[in-house]
């Protein structure tokens, strides 16, 4: 990824495909910075080439928030965080996941806590949610569950109906051996 920050860069909402751009890299880590790139967002400086935010170390995304036993939201940004926390989506409580140096500790134990962020958010992405994220990424997993049974049931049809016809087959060899 180029870092140069006026290079034209563009932003794909996963949810829906829109594109946002063209704009410095440097926009791009500002909308990061305040909840509007989700995870599972991409980024080009090309429009060919589209790479997961969370891998474009500019963005900061490092962070992964453990909503409980077995559900996390993440890697997303500081900034996004803090806005989680002004809506009440998470709490000092709420444990957190470095991924720069893979350690968890609660929110509240955090340098960033207590900052606050106010950003200009017009002609931007809409903000995300950590609920309203879980939920489309249920949804999309829902479903791709249901296509790979679906390919399962058809695969195990397809096994059926070949051992069906070797078993004839074999039958065949058999009968005309004698």
């Amino acid at each position: 990824m180029s870092n140069e920050s006026t290079d034209p860069w563009y932003l794909k909402k996963h949810d829906d495909g829109e594109i946002f751009g063209p704009v410095p890299l440097g926009r791009i880590v500002e909308w990061a910075g305040t909840a509007q790139v989700a995870p599972q967002d991409e980024v080009s400086s090309d429009r060919a080439n589209w790479t997961k935010a969370p891998m474009v170390a500019e963005l900061k995304m490092d962070w992964i928030v453990r909503l409980d036993e077995d559900h996390y939201y993440g890697p997303t940004t500081i900034g996004s965080l803090l806005e989680f926390r002004e809506n009440k989506e998470i709490n000092g409580e709420t444990l957190i996941i470095d991924c720069c140096t893979a350690t968890e500790q609660k929110f509240k134990d955090t340098a960033f806590f207590l900052q606050t962020s106010e950003a200009d958010v017009s002609h931007s992405p809409s903000r995300g949610g950590i609920r309203l994220s879980l939920q489309k990424r249920i949804r999309e997993l829902e479903v791709g569950l249901l296509e790979k049974r679906r390919q399962l049931d058809a695969a195990s049809e397809t096994i059926h109906r070949l051992e069906r016809r070797v078993d004839e087959l074999e039958a065949r060899l058999r009968g005309s051996a004698v």
